[in-house]
């Protein structure tokens, strides 16, 4: 009985092991120059080179250069550090240079 407990508990250990990767998630830099801020909406619109990208900004978001959303305005230049949620760019982090 114990031999078979300590079994399904290493088997269960490998199979979290395996399966993490899985959960990762591909974090992407976006530099670019900004379009749009909706702070009330929490929306920042970026974009470089014909690619244009609206993030959703969070509390937990994190910021470099500024301490807030409603501090980056059109025209700024920033590099989103982002992950991809579903349809949704996710902004992990926003640095503005």
């Amino acid at each position: 009985m114990m031999h078979r407990m300590i079994l399904t508990i290493m088997l269960t250990a490998c199979v979290g092991i395996i399966g993490a990767p899985a959960l990762a998630q591909n974090v992407v830099d976006f530099p670019g120059t900004v379009l749009k801020v909706d702070d009330a909406a929490g929306k920042l619109t970026v974009k470089k080179d014909g690619t244009r990208f609206t993030f959703v900004v969070d509390g937990r978001t994190q910021y470099a250069g500024v301490k807030a959303l409603k501090e980056i305005k059109a025209g700024d230049v920033v590099t989103v550090t982002y992950i991809v949620m579903g349809s949704q760019y996710i902004a992990q982090k926003i640095a503005k240079k």
